[in-house]
């Protein structure tokens, strides 16, 4: 990838929208130029609900984008979150014919190509293949197979997949706002390069994302994603509940969550009071904070138990429960830790951004992981071909030759 060029991610969450833009310098590193923010409009829950709409915001992003790099952007790499992104184990096995018996990266391909081939329903579409590990001869456990001997390779994947309407509706708002999709990028891959180290990876931890509108979930065993989803739960769900008990308008309630608001009862100072501005001829109230409490962690509890919920039912929680790392907007609620710890029963830590070249120290901060992640997954994807990607330029290259050889036939 040239040096020049910018790696643009976009993060479209339910509250905020977010394009990081980046370049890579001559050894390859990532250095931030700009981050970009607007509110968010025509989505929800993480999925586009309104097209003209969410376009013209994604417009307005990465326009601020090309005006303080002074660079035209084309191609962005797409964030997509939401309930219905899903992850599906499967197995690819092939045998190795060649006198030798060495495995090549032809092998590799070829079986990730088995795997693949599942039958999925027609409204599901498949976004990341993820090995989870390798078997030689019923040798389990292995990372790298190339250049090992043996008769029979098994490959174990998580196939990632969302729902096809989705996915569509996200490429056409791009496509509409006049760029090209360069990936579509499930969120949590991005928030695992932002946030996650390989250490944690290995020791087995949960990453939540707790987002506006939803709270995204991956889990890692032995270095290797074994766990991916998520719930139509958000701050946004903690905001209804104070407006309706508070009978205040939505974006004051808001700026009061932000400022006063606490998930854990137990942090809460009794002598502190909380004031509520008047609002349409009605007199201001001062309240105690512990009575926001009351109405704020009963909801947070309810999204963690659900998440803790379904990783017991798919037999991964004790897998990726070592550690939990809480990233998103809304990790920044004081009590989180307290409570997440409470509810997993494991150490709970707040993931922000790692610290990369030219990134400002105020996104250091986790609601920016996705938006940061993503363009470190780009440049890592960049940085190295895959298998399948090596095979399909070694035949067009081939192809290649083959019709400049024909052309010279025919002319001389």
């Amino acid at each position: 990838m040239p040096s020049d060029r910018l790696i643009v991610g976009l993060d479209i969450g339910s509250v905020h929208v977010r394009a990081a833009a980046a370049k890579l310098d001559q050894s390859g590193e990532v250095r931030i130029v700009h981050i970009s923010e607007q509110p968010s409009q025509g989505v929800r829950s993480g999925s586009v609900v309104n097209i003209e709409t969410a376009m013209n915001i994604v417009q307005q992003a990465v326009e601020e984008i090309e005006l303080e790099t002074g660079r035209e952007v084309s191609q962005i790499n797409v964030g997509i979150a939401g309930a219905h992104i899903e992850g599906v184990i499967s197995e690819g096995v092939v045998g190795i014919s060649r006198k030798d018996n060495e495995i090549q990266r032809t092998d590799v391909a070829r079986s990730l190509d088995v795997a693949r081939s599942i039958d999925l329903p027609l409204d599901r579409e498949v976004l990341h293949t993820l090995v989870q590990d390798f078997s030689v001869d019923g040798r389990k456990g292995i990372r790298d197979p190339i250049d090992m001997i043996g008769h029979r390779l098994e490959t174990k994947v998580l196939m990632v997949t969302g729902d096809v309407t989705a996915c569509q509706n996200l490429r056409k708002c791009i496509t509409r706002a006049g760029y090209t999709e360069q990936r579509l990028v499930a969120q949590q891959l991005a928030d695992t390069e932002a946030v996650l180290t390989q250490e944690e990876r290995e020791i087995g931890t949960l990453l939540i994302n707790f987002g506006g509108g939803m709270c995204n979930m991956i889990g890692y065993r032995r270095g290797a994603p074994v766990y991916i989803g998520g719930i139509s739960l958000g701050g946004n769900d903690i905001t209804s509940d104070l407006v309706y008990i508070l009978n205040k308008p939505h974006d004051l309630v808001e700026q009061i969550k932000q400022e006063h608001g606490c998930c854990c009862e137990d942090l809460i100072d009794e002598e502190h009071h909380v004031t509520l501005p008047p609002v349409g001829g009605w007199p201001s109230v001062r309240i105690p904070q512990r009575e926001l409490c009351k109405i704020i962690e009963p909801r947070v509890a309810e999204t963690l138990t659900i998440m803790k919920t379904m990783l017991q039912r798919r037999r991964v929680f004790d897998q990726v429960c070592s550690g939990i790392v809480c990233t998103g907007g809304g990790a920044m609620m004081p009590g989180m830790v307290e409570l997440a710890s409470h509810i997993f029963g494991a150490p709970v830590r707040i993931g922000a951004p790692r610290e990369v070249e030219g990134l400002d120290e105020r996104y250091l901060n986790p609601a920016y992981a996705t938006a940061v992640g993503l363009v470190l997954y780009a440049a890592k994807r960049g940085r190295k071909s895959t298998p399948r990607q090596e095979k399909q330029t070694a035949e067009y290259k081939g192809g290649m030759l083959k019709r400049m050889k024909h052309l010279f036939e025919v002319l001389f």
